[in-house]
């Protein structure tokens, strides 16, 4: 009767301190996760050799780069700061260059527009005085053409007739001078046979309107009269309408009216 061989047991390893090669791979896999970096992948099972090489010499990398590349926290760098700092501020002396050139250009265009308002402004100024000049230069002769012309009226002697008549026609016009044309002498006969002594005085005169080419001018006028009828000279108030023209020989009467 053979005996049955019971079938031999593995030995297991007892629980106990691992071996040699077991303890080198778990102590450079410690090392390495004790240096690498904070973001460096942790690699998923038991390290091999190789894949510890790298990640100590990734830590190695990034241990000597680490001053110069940024700090620990992930920080920019002293000298990119540096350098950013000096491109910030050269940028800032730019802008500040444009716009000083830009407020160069529109204080010089607002001296410019300043100077030319002025010179705009004298233009007009100049023009607008020499107008009015010219205007208060021919009121007035208007004015002293009708003033004349009623002194003329009212101031005729006997002996000086026709002297007085030629100064009444010297600035008479149209009209007015039509009114004469044919009875010079029988007025000067009239005025001889009388004896008629008269003086006449502008008490007052205004322009009722006026132009370049015409005038209407209001004169009150005073008259003291002589002749063989009245003993004692007598006042007479008149209120005329003189029509002057401005034409190519001067100013001159064209015509008169009687004013109520």
């Amino acid at each position: 009767m053979s005996e049955t061989r019971k079938p031999r047991r593995r030995a297991g390893r007892l629980a106990g301190p691992p071996v040699d090669g077991e303890l080198g791979v778990a102590v450079s896999a410690a090392a390495v996760t004790d240096a690498a970096p904070v973001d460096a992948p942790v690699a998923k099972g038991r390290p091999t050799a190789a894949s510890v090489d790298k990640l100590s010499q990734s830590a190695g990398s990034a241990g000597a780069d680490g001053p110069s590349s940024g700090g620990a926290d992930g920080s920019p760098s002293l000298a990119k700061v540096a350098v950013a700092e000096g491109d910030s501020a050269e940028s800032v002396a730019d802008d500040a260059g444009r716009r000083k050139s830009v407020g160069a250009l529109i204080g010089l265009a607002a001296a410019s527009i300043a100077v030319i308002a002025l010179v705009v402004g004298a233009v007009f100024t100049t023009l607008a005085a020499r107008s009015a000049a010219h205007s208060d230069d021919l009121r007035e002769q208007y004015t002293a053409t009708a003033r004349q012309a009623v002194i003329n009226l009212t101031t005729i002697r006997a002996d000086s007739a026709k002297a007085d008549i030629d100064r009444i026609l010297s600035l008479a016009s149209g009209e007015f001078k039509s009114e004469f044309d044919g009875r010079v002498d029988p007025f000067m006969s009239v005025v001889q046979q009388a004896k008629v002594s008269s003086t006449g005085e502008v008490v007052e005169s205004g322009i009722e309107s006026a132009d370049d080419q015409s005038a209407k001018v209001l004169v009150a006028a005073k008259q003291m009269v002589s002749n063989t009828g009245s003993a004692e000279p007598q006042a007479r108030q008149y209120r005329f309408r003189i029509t002057v023209s401005n034409g190519p020989t001067g100013m001159t009467v064209s015509k008169v009216e009687f004013v109520g």
